[in-house]
């Protein structure tokens, strides 16, 4: 049975990037994600490599869709949680709604998707979440997305207690300030904190989601697995940098 690659997100930024870097690497792909255009950009411009599959992960018929789809016809060598999504506010504005919107794509999305895969990763096969500064620090008006992800770099070290086997190995890894459509929306608008992302535009703090999915593709075939599962790696960490950066981080 063929090995393939599973990638969320994968209409637009770090999500595409890591599809194609992949792709470009002579491996099989699925990316995923809701909007069918992009998806079939992306699938055209490497029709040999990579597969798509449109499905709204904030629903539980998309991790359906994704598990049918890989069922009996491939084993998952890895999967990259690279969908997400951020809404600025105060908590104590906050709407049910806005939560649980958030909460279905950045957390409920990763886990029960793992867990709807449980059956077809190959042994050893390697989760990858993707973290933030903000699962660390709150951030003034964005206050909902730190909490998604201080508790998706949370689930990861979940995983790997109920896996002490290795039966799947979950790493975390924080990519930046990446430039894109995330970085895009944070930087328009009128709101409490919005010069801080200004500023990473001005001083050239933004990172190419190329160079992301370079970092990401070393943790998923690199790594080893200890190394891969021991922390949340940071892209600006410069001690692993030989592994695999060429060149500037930023330019």
């Amino acid at each position: 049975m063929d090995e393939i690659h599973l990638v969320t997100g994968a209409s637009s930024g770090v999500g595409r990037a890591l599809c194609k870097e992949l792709a470009q690497r002579g491996l099989k792909v699925l990316g995923i994600a809701r909007r069918s255009p992009e998806l079939e950009i992306l699938k055209n411009e490497h029709p040999g490599e990579i597969q798509i599959l449109a499905a709204d992960l904030g629903d539980p018929t998309g991790w359906k869709s994704v598990a049918d789809r890989v069922r009996d016809r491939y084993q998952v060598s890895s999967l990259t949680h690279s969908a997400a999504i951020a809404a600025n506010g105060y908590l104590k504005d906050m709407s049910l709604e806005t939560y649980r919107k958030m909460l279905a794509i950045n957390l409920d999305a990763p886990i029960f998707l793992t867990q709807s895969l449980l059956p077809h990763f190959r042994r050893g096969a390697r989760i990858l979440h993707l973290s933030s500064g903000a699962a660390y620090r709150a951030i003034e008006y964005g206050g909902l997305y730190g909490i998604t992800k201080a508790a998706l770099l949370m689930a990861y070290r979940a995983w790997n207690a109920d896996f002490p086997g290795g039966e799947i190995i979950v790493g975390s890894a924080r990519p930046g300030v990446v430039d894109g459509p995330m970085q895009d929306r944070a930087r328009s608008g009128d709101y409490p904190g919005v010069e801080l992302f200004r500023g990473f535009k001005e001083k050239g703090m933004l990172i190419q989601p190329a160079r992301v999915a370079e970092f990401l593709a070393w943790l998923l075939l690199g790594a080893g697995d200890q190394d891969f599962a021991s922390q949340d790696w940071n892209i600006l960490d410069e001690s692993h940098h030989a592994s695999w950066l060429n060149g500037s981080l930023t330019g």
